[in-house]
């Protein structure tokens, strides 16, 4: 029997969103859908291989990758096979963290999304695994010993960022079409419209888009839509969930019940009130 792949989407309650968080995932299969966070993400690969789609490009990961995803970049896992195993370690940190300081946020802006690590794998593997026992213990002083791991595991990253590392999937084709939908996910697209806006044909389209972002285009734009709704549910509490529904394009508000909770896990109303509770 396959494995069950797991989805994790730890932000779903919001309790922690200001603060440090930091997991240590053993070897799974993971499902993962087009996500979106304010939080900056690392994401070590201790075990597995696949593909990590960030913004318009896909880029090749492997054993003691570095995943660095910034603030507001929408990202996807894509599996290299239909039940990849992947054990990681996931660091997300404040955006506050980065703000507040000029240096590490010219850094921060100019890392690569993948950077390859050598004889520092073992390092960061060990900060991250005493940050997530910290964080989950709280014992005497965890506080200043968090702080003190991630300020060695972003001096590692200033130290690594420089050097040669994964190159990025560039197909020009793939970041015209999902520019097109950032401008226009919202709208009644169809993939025919989407083709002849490209002078394709729909086939080719689908076939190179799926390849690029592990999604067709129709899901694609619905992830897409329930991202937005997200940010529209925690940033603009006065809208009205029907109308945050309009606003991304679903035009049956029960389809739009409906694929907000399969995708993470909770009703809009619910997701809403989640996050206006007080964070730790």
């Amino acid at each position: 029997m396959a494995p069950k792949p797991v989805y994790h989407d730890i932000f779903s309650e919001r309790q922690h969103r200001d603060s440090v968080m930091c997991l240590w995932n053993p070897p799974q299969v993971y499902r993962s859908h087009l996500a979106y966070h304010r939080e900056l993400e690392f994401h070590f690969i201790k075990k597995g291989n696949g593909f990590y789609f960030i913004r318009n490009k896909r880029y090749p990961l492997a054993r003691n990758h570095l995943i660095v995803i910034r603030t507001g970049e929408i990202h996807k896992f894509i599996p290299s096979e239909p039940y990849s195993y992947i054990e990681k370690g996931s660091l997300y940190l404040p955006p506050s963290l980065v703000t507040s300081d000029r240096k590490l946020g010219a850094i921060i802006r100019k890392c690569p999304h993948i950077i390859s690590l050598t004889e520092e794998a073992m390092l960061i593997e060990f900060i991250l695994k005493n940050i997530a026992e910290e964080t989950t213990t709280r014992e005497n002083n965890w506080g200043d010993i968090v702080n003190a791991e991630i300020t060695l595991f972003l001096s590692m990253i200033k130290r690594c960022s420089s050097r040669k590392n994964a190159l990025a999937t560039h197909n020009p084709l793939t970041e015209k079409i999902i520019a097109y939908l950032e401008q226009n996910f919202a709208r009644n697209l169809s993939l025919s419209d989407i083709a002849s806006s490209f002078s394709h044909s729909t086939s080719h389209i689908s076939h190179l888009f799926k390849k690029e972002t592990g999604l067709g285009i129709k899901h694609y734009i619905l992830q897409r839509r329930i991202i937005e709704a997200e940010k529209l549910l925690t940033e603009n509490t006065a809208l009205k969930v029907k109308a945050v529904s309009n606003a991304v394009g679903f035009e049956d508000f029960y389809l739009f019940n409906y694929s907000f909770k399969k995708i993470t896990g909770l009703t809009p109303t619910n997701y809403r009130r989640i996050s206006k509770q007080p964070r730790n």
